[in-house]
Parts: C-alpha cells; sequence; structure tokens
C-alpha cells in the first residue's frame, strides 16, 4: 500500500482507501501533536463572530483548481478537477465582486488541476504545470486580462504537478518540487521570468517534496516546508530556504512535527504561520497544530492550535487586513487566528463537505471569498462563500 501515501493526485491519493473517512470527531491525531480533539458539532462559534454566508455558485464544480487576484479585483478561477477527482478541468472563469457573479473566458489550452497560478506584473497570471489529460504537464501560459484569454508561455524543463510557486522580489516566480506522473518526487526548482516568458533552472533543494509549503518572506528569501520525499510515504519536519542572491536552498531549522498537505503564510511582522496538514497517515493523521517560524532564528515554536484538525488547504489560508489568519479549508468550518488575542475563533456558517482543496482570496474590498472544494466522498463543489470585510470589523471591535 505504499501507493497510498506516494501519490498527491486529489483522486488517487483518496480513492486508494478501503474504508470510508472516520467523522472528523473519531479521526486519529498524531499523538506529538497532543492537542484535544474537538468535533465540529461540539465546537460553537463565540459570540459576535462574523459569519461565513453563500453567495452562489461557480460555473462548474471544481477542486484543486487556483484563484488568483487581477489588478482590476476580479479573481481568475483555472482548472481544477470535478466530482471523482478522475478528469481534470480546462474552464476558467472571472469572478466579478461588484455583482458577485462569474463570467466564462477562452479556457485554457489543456486541462490541469494541482497546477501552480501567479499573478505577474501587469495583471496577467502565469499558470504552470499539473495533471491533466496526458499526465502531468510541463506546459504554461498566460492569461491576459485585456482580452480574456490564456496565450501559451515557455514550457517548464521538468512536467510536475503538486509543485509550489512563490514570487520573487523582483517579479520572478519561484516554482519548487511537486511529482511527475510516475509519482517521482522532485527535489527540481525552476524560476519564470515574466519579462521573457521563459523558465530557467537553478539549484535543487536539499530533498525531493511533495505536499511541501513555499513561502517568501519579506527579506526576499523563501521558506519551504515539509513534504514527504519519495514515494515510501514518509513524512518530513525539514525546512529550507531558497536565496535569490546565490539561486541556492540552503537547510534552516526543523519544523516541530513532521507535515505535509499544510499551508504556511507571511504574517506582518515578517514571520511565517504553518498550519495544519497531516502525518503519514492523512486523513487518520491531520493536525490542529501550529507553528511559528521566526527568520531571525531560523527556528520553529509552537503555534497556537486550531479548533479543528485540517489538511489539504495549501491554497485556502489568507491574511486579513487586521493581520488575521483565516483559515478556510480542510473542514466545513472556517475558522481565524485573531492576531489581538493570538487563538483561533470559529466563524459562524458552513458549507456541507469538508471544503478539503478549496481556494481562499483576500479581494481588494477585503472579503474574503472562498471557492469549491471537495468532501469526504472526493464530491466536488461548485458553492461559493464569503467573510464579509465589514462583519469581521464589527466583530474586532467587539472584541477589544
Amino acid at each position: 500500500m505504499a501507493s497510498v501515501y506516494l501519490s498527491h493526485h486529489p483522486l488517487r491519493e483518496d480513492t486508494m482507501q478501503t474504508k470510508p473517512w472516520l467523522p472528523a470527531a473519531l479521526a486519529g491525531t498524531c499523538a506529538a501533536a497532543a492537542v484535544f480533539f474537538v468535533s465540529n458539532a461540539s465546537t460553537p462559534a463565540e459570540p459576535g463572530h462574523p459569519r461565513l454566508v453563500q453567495a452562489g455558485t461557480m460555473s462548474t464544480a471544481r477542486a484543486a483548481h487556483q484563484a488568483t487576484l487581477l489588478d482590476s479585483g476580479q479573481v481568475l478561477v483555472t482548472g481544477g478537477c470535478g466530482d471523482g477527482c478522475s478528469a481534470s478541468l480546462a474552464a476558467a472563469e472571472l469572478y466579478e465582486p461588484s455583482s458577485r457573479a462569474f463570467a466564462a473566458t477562452a479556457p485554457m489550452s489543456e486541462p490541469r488541476n494541482s497546477h501552480v497560478a501567479a499573478s505577474l506584473p501587469g495583471g496577467r497570471v502565469l499558470v504552470a504545470g499539473g495533471w491533466s489529460g496526458r499526465g502531468v504537464t510541463g506546459s504554461a501560459e498566460i492569461f491576459e486580462p485585456a482580452g480574456r484569454r490564456f496565450v501559451p508561455a515557455d514550457s517548464m524543463a521538468q512536467p510536475r504537478a503538486a509543485a509550489r510557486a512563490a514570487h520573487l522580489a523582483d517579479g520572478r516566480v519561484l516554482v519548487v518540487g511537486g511529482q511527475t506522473a510516475a509519482f517521482e518526487v522532485l527535489a527540481s526548482a525552476e524560476i519564470f521570468d515574466p519579462a521573457t516568458s521563459r523558465f530557467t533552472g537553478t539549484r535543487p533543494m536539499s530533498t525531493p517534496r511533495v505536499g511541501h509549503a513555499a513561502t517568501a518572506l519579506a527579506d526576499g528569501r523563501v521558506l519551504v516546508t515539509g513534504g514527504a520525499p519519495s514515494r515510501r510515504g514518509d513524512v518530513m519536519r525539514s525546512a529550507e530556504l531558497y536565496d535569490p542572491r546565490t539561486g541556492r536552498f540552503e537547510r534552516t531549522g526543523d519544523m516541530l512535527f513532521p507535515r505535509r498537505k499544510h499551508a504556511s503564510v507571511l504574517l506582518a511582522d515578517g514571520r511565517v504561520l504553518v498550519i495544519g496538514g497531516s502525518d503519514g497517515r492523512d486523513q487518520q493523521g491531520r493536525y490542529h497544530s501550529t507553528e511559528w517560524y521566526d527568520p531571525a532564528t531560523g527556528r520553529f515554536t509552537p503555534g497556537p492550535d486550531m479548533h479543528l484538525a485540517r489538511f489539504k488547504l495549501p491554497d485556502a489560508v489568507v491574511v486579513s487586513r487586521s493581520g488575521d489568519v483565516v483559515v478556510a479549508g480542510g473542514d466545513r468550518r472556517v475558522e481565524r487566528l485573531r492576531a489581538r488575542q493570538g487563538r483561533f475563533q470559529l466563524v459562524d456558517g458552513g458549507s456541507s463537505g469538508a471544503r478539503e482543496f478549496a481556494t481562499a482570496t483576500l479581494l481588494a474590498n477585503g472579503d474574503v471569498l472562498v471557492l469549491g472544494g471537495y468532501d469526504e466522498r472526493i464530491v466536488a463543489s461548485a458553492s461559493v462563500w464569503l467573510l464579509r470585510a465589514e462583519q469581521a470589523r464589527l466583530a474586532q471591535a467587539d472584541a477589544l
């Protein structure tokens, strides 16, 4: 059963299990996390907390897609997979916050899920890699908002899915790790230059990684954490830093727990918050825990525990204008880390499913847009949810 742990294809990693997923209240947790597991039903939100509200649907159900904020304030939604996650989508659409409506764009040149998407100067968006109709693709394309169409870009040297991308300070994009169609885990990294629309190689990581996270730091370096190094199902505590001045990765301190399919975000004080994920048991090894990374010391320290254990949330965490960290993936409920109080608080409202491989996007007006994802049965959702900025401000004032 090594392949259960090997694959980070959204379908393959889930459908090879022999039993239905355990309910959240019964799922096993990693003993090392040393936290108390709280079920959805037994954890009410606090009074005065904002509510997550449903705000329509996308044109199609999606999970393992990408959602990218454009300079116009619109959100470009690309690819993903539908029910069962057996086929990738080429369809793309634009969300308009003022009308809360979606408009179709021209499709991508090929279907993609578990791909990367990154905003570029001039309002364009790079879309690259992912699982496609031909297995894993190395192709890339650029969305041009003026014509609402995708144009070809230089392909990556290495076809890869489930890679992670991070912006460099000079406008280039680092794409790191992932896996091939044969489930080989990759240590390689490439850099996309929007001035030339071409990828160039850079030095590899110290170890292959898939299910990892990558976050650009305030000093221009990129922190890469955790993931699995091979098909054997090992999950890593290790982390490393990419320095664009030298083009090299260097090891930094280890995380407190091995994590994959987690999230990480940069905070206003320059630290990184690493959130949730799982050990090698996937659903049965999900974490409540978080940890802080301090670039000044190169060390990880314990962060506050979430109310709910979560994984498969790498693109479903954002930092709000107030500095709160909104965690929208890996469970039907949303919670946020209150910047002033240093603890997580559940948000009222939620969907009927776990919202795994969903996306969360901070809109220009301060709202948080949550799109799609799939539930424990691998049923994808077209649902659209909003955490309203004005509600968040009222709740923050009530808490002071």
